[in-house]
């Protein structure tokens, strides 16, 4: 705890081996003569590890010295993705993670990047995949990661209801939508397939139809696939 403020007159930086001192100030962005007190303090650690570069960060100012003690997280030298052998969805998958080869990893940002991987493929249609990673240390603080990813079945539309004030038949509303529902003899259609894109442009074909009807209030409030049994949904809009 600081009673009044105090000015920097030195800084002494060690742990880091990859990322300069200087590199680590202007991080900082504190510098010598700076007054400090501790919501600078509070600052300057929060700043650190915001950067992604460090595992552990401990700051201290004693006797006008501002002390920076780090931990650098390993460089990713390769990311590899088994068990996907489709391009498109690989390229889905790299763009919607934010850890790549040559950047610091970073176990919190490995979680969201699963689950981001996770509501890419649920847009495709695969709702049940298995996403397991491992890291393979290559010494020198850097490492490998391997994602490997079982897709699993694709989840199939078993029904597709409609609820609400819907004025017409289902029959009627089904033609107007591109989703369909599993048959055996459409072993060939995608329609079939819970896909999220798709639904949203059926939401907006129902709408265009009720406006053409002349219904012009009209509201596809929420559309939604409900788990019927093992990888079948119902599927439906309100």
């Amino acid at each position: 705890n600081f009673s009044n403020s105090e000015v920097i007159k030195n800084i002494q930086i060690s742990g880091n081996d990859r990322i300069s001192n200087e590199t680590i100030v202007m991080f900082s962005e504190v510098d010598i003569d700076d007054n400090v007190d501790s919501s600078i303090i509070n600052n300057v650690l929060k700043k650190l590890y915001n950067t992604n570069f460090f595992k552990e960060v401990s700051v201290n100012f004693t006797n006008n010295l501002l002390e920076i003690k780090v931990v650098e997280n390993p460089i990713i030298e390769n990311i590899s993705y088994d068990g996907i052998k489709s391009n498109r969805i690989k390229d889905l998958i790299l763009s919607s993670t934010e850890l790549k080869s040559r950047s610091s990893y970073n176990e919190l940002i490995l979680k969201k990047d699963k689950e981001n991987i996770k509501l890419e493929l649920k847009k495709l249609g695969y709702y049940f995949p298995s996403i397991e990673t491992y890291i393979e240390d290559l010494k020198n603080n850097k490492i490998n990661l391997t994602y490997k990813i079982i897709l699993g079945d694709k989840a199939k539309i078993k029904k597709i209801s409609f609820i609400g004030d819907k004025k017409f038949k289902d029959k009627k509303l089904k033609s107007i939508i591109i989703s369909e529902e599993n048959r055996f003899w459409k072993f060939i259609s995608s329609k079939k397939y819970v896909n999220e894109n798709i639904i949203s442009i059926d939401r907006r074909l129902l709408k265009n139809f009720y406006l053409n009807k002349g219904f012009y209030d009209v509201k596809i409030d929420s559309s939604f696939a409900k788990l019927v049994n093992q990888n079948e949904f119902e599927l439906i809009f309100n």
